[in-house]
């Protein structure tokens, strides 16, 4: 009874102590490894699920843009592919293109080379002419908003790693902006302008001297008939004068002559003032119109490295700025000839204006002399105006 007994508390110190052991070791493998082994994979997959859908179309499309065939030859693959995914901080080019004119050795240009130019990628979309000594190519922006500089760098393809850029008149006109069109307008209109000043604002072609020294002559006879002839037949300013200082002057006083004189006249010389004051109006509004360009051109500017910083921001900033304060410059160079020019030309005519004026007093006097000579005369006061009838 003992033994059983024995056995029975045995058995019992068995299933108490014992099994409790084996259900606290068996678990610990199975929770090990189902935090271990299954979400590493999981979570590596979702990361480059999402990774390759952030890279959208657009990548697609800029991938489009790499040169075909050994793309790495010649240049940095792995800079191709930075500037076509927008790493470098650069909007996606506006696909314009350029006229580029260089004297470097382009031989091995070839279409489809990349070039970065002020951190803004270039592709050569044709080759117009090559050789050792330069050539002509053209580029298409596909990355980045920068106008092209002088320094290309060669990024994949299998022309030169290096393109120095011949930049002329030409090509700083269509990079300044569309405000350059109405200062270049203006400019022509300048040129003009002082070629038909040279023409018209002369003593010879407005107070001819033949013609003055004849018709004084004509005056002094008393022959108003010769007069009127030598007037109707020659142009400028003091034959118009003298014209109608003979029309109808029979007909009305002296008085009504110099009135009917000084109203034609004034007329007449406003006209001839009109060249002169349309170069004032270009001395005034070109640099307006510069001033305007290179505040729209550096807005646009400042928008297009709206998403940039740190050096490629400065890079850009200060090759836009330099494009587009040529609009300003420009306009300064059209707006001071037009101001000279209004200058001498004003004074040169003030001064035939001036000489007109006083050969227009001595050509009164003698009209005087040949009103009264027909018993049509007024006396006059000192300053040339008839007197009252009461004797004055």
């Amino acid at each position: 009874m003992k033994h059983r007994f024995v056995i029975v508390a045995v058995v019992l110190a068995a299933l108490v102590f014992g099994s409790p052991s084996v259900r606290a070791q068996a678990p610990a493998p199975a929770k090990e490894t189902k935090s271990t082994l299954a979400p590493a994979p999981a979570k590596e997959a979702k990361t480059a699920l999402t990774e390759k859908a952030a890279l959208g179309a657009k990548d697609a499309v800029l991938e489009d843009m790499l040169p075909s065939g050994d793309k790495a030859d010649g240049g940095n693959q792995e800079e191709a592919e930075k500037i076509l995914r927008g790493d470098l901080g650069q909007k996606a080019g506006d696909l314009k293109t350029f006229e580029i004119r260089t004297e470097t050795d382009i031989t091995t240009l070839q279409v489809g080379d990349l070039y970065k130019n002020e951190e803004t990628a270039y592709k050569i979309v044709a080759v117009k002419q090559k050789s050792a000594k330069g050539g002509l190519f053209t580029a298409q922006r596909i990355a980045g908003q920068s106008d092209p500089a002088r320094r290309w760098l060669l990024v994949s393809g299998a022309g030169p790693k290096t393109i120095i850029t011949r930049t002329t008149l030409l090509d700083l006109y269509l990079q300044g902006g569309p405000f350059l069109h109405p200062i270049a307008f203006l400019f022509v209109v300048l040129v003009i302008l002082c070629a038909n000043g040279c023409l018209i604002y002369r003593r010879k072609a407005q107070c001819p001297v033949d013609f003055v020294a004849a018709a004084e002559a004509a005056l002094r006879k008393g022959d108003l008939g010769q007069f009127e002839e030598l007037s109707t037949g020659a142009k400028g300013l003091m034959p118009f004068i003298c014209r109608h200082m003979a029309h109808d002057f029979d007909d009305g006083s002296l008085a009504d002559v110099r009135s009917r004189v000084e109203v034609a006249t004034g007329a007449h010389i406003n006209r001839l003032r009109i060249p002169i004051r349309a170069m004032n109006l270009i001395a005034v509004a070109a640099p307006l119109l510069g001033l305007l360009g290179t505040i729209v051109g550096m807005v646009l500017v400042f928008e297009g490295v709206a998403g940039t910083s740190g050096a490629a921001k400065a890079s850009l900033l200060a090759a836009g700025i330099r494009v587009k304060l040529f609009s300003t410059a420009t306009a300064l160079m059209v707006a001071i000839p037009a101001l000279f020019a209004y200058f001498i030309f004003n004074q040169k005519f003030g001064l035939v204006v001036g000489e007109c004026e006083l050969i227009h007093e001595r050509f009164m006097s003698l009209l005087a002399k040949i009103k009264r000579a027909r018993g049509q005369g007024e006396s006059e006061s000192s300053d040339g105006h008839p007197r009252a009838a009461r004797g004055e």
